[in-house]
């Protein structure tokens, strides 16, 4: 995988120019933004799997490894679409999954923020979508309420993705007050752990993210081993994961710790520290 990232120079992010055609072209040569599994800075690391803090190339937010003999089964998450700011232009993916963490297979469900199209006139673009490593990404389409499945910035989302038999997954996206989407998909996955990330999506390389301020991630951020009762990130001893291009250079994207409920956190971009939400 080709590793672009952008130079951080006095804390603002700078594109290069080698980067951007290829970014800005992608979706016009037919190649779609797509979610990797975790990429870790030290690649040569041993992965936490409990309470501890990793630096990523590509995603930030928290990811839960079920303890020996255990698999996740479901997975949920709630958040407020955030606005892609045009400073850096970029992509963010806001997702809930299972698997990617230490393992290669990765089922996943959310939205991308892009501010950087093909037509800047047109400005951000959003979109809903689901995705099955190591398949491409699959935008949403059919929704119940709104055939096009449109998402804007400002919108509440709610994913889950839930065991339905053997290598069988019930994926569910809700735009709330706009749409509705289920569907029934075959995948062979790990359970090996459960994902809740702001993600730099790779678009033909590895992007930069896009500038979506602080997003709030949550209520209802849970989990849930073996068939049993949904759990909090907090109950799950969680890794905290950080979006950092290299060490001792600006975060791309920080998460905050836990709020109070055990589950919903916020992700700052281009910022070293993150408050947990409040309330």
């Amino acid at each position: 995988m080709n590793r672009c990232r952008a130079a951080v120079v006095a804390g603002v992010a700078v594109v290069p120019l080698a980067v951007v055609p290829a970014m800005a072209g992608s979706s016009g040569l037919g190649v779609p933004a797509r979610s990797q599994v975790l990429i870790p800075v030290d690649p040569q690391a041993v992965l936490p799997l409990h309470g501890a803090t990793v630096d990523s190339l590509n995603w930030a937010g928290y990811a839960v490894a079920p303890p020996v003999g255990k698999t996740v089964t479901a997975v949920a998450t709630s958040y407020v679409v955030p606005t892609a700011g045009a400073l850096p232009p970029g992509f963010s993916a806001t997702w809930t999954g299972i698997g990617g963490y230490s393992t290669s297979d990765l089922i996943q469900a959310g939205t991308e923020q892009s501010s950087l199209p093909d037509n800047p006139l047109s400005g951000p673009q959003y979109s809903a979508w689901y995705e099955m490593l190591p398949a491409a990404s699959t935008p949403l389409t059919n929704c119940s309420g709104d055939p096009a499945c449109t998402v804007n910035p400002g919108d509440t989302m709610t994913v889950s993705i839930t065991n339905a038999g053997v290598n069988r997954w019930t994926i569910d996206e809700t735009d709330v007050g706009h749409w509705t989407w289920s569907k029934t998909v075959t995948y062979r996955s790990s359970g090996s752990s459960a994902e809740w990330i702001q993600e730099a999506p790779t678009v033909g390389v590895q992007t930069l993210l896009a500038n979506d301020g602080t997003v709030t991630i949550g209520p209802g951020n849970t989990f849930t081993l073996d068939g049993g009762s949904a759990q909090t990130i907090a109950a799950g001893n969680p890794v905290q994961i950080v979006l950092s291009p290299a060490p001792g250079v600006l975060n791309e994207a920080t998460p905050s710790p836990l709020g109070s409920d055990g589950d919903t956190f916020n992700v700052c971009s281009y910022s070293q520290s993150c408050p947990a939400p409040t309330g």
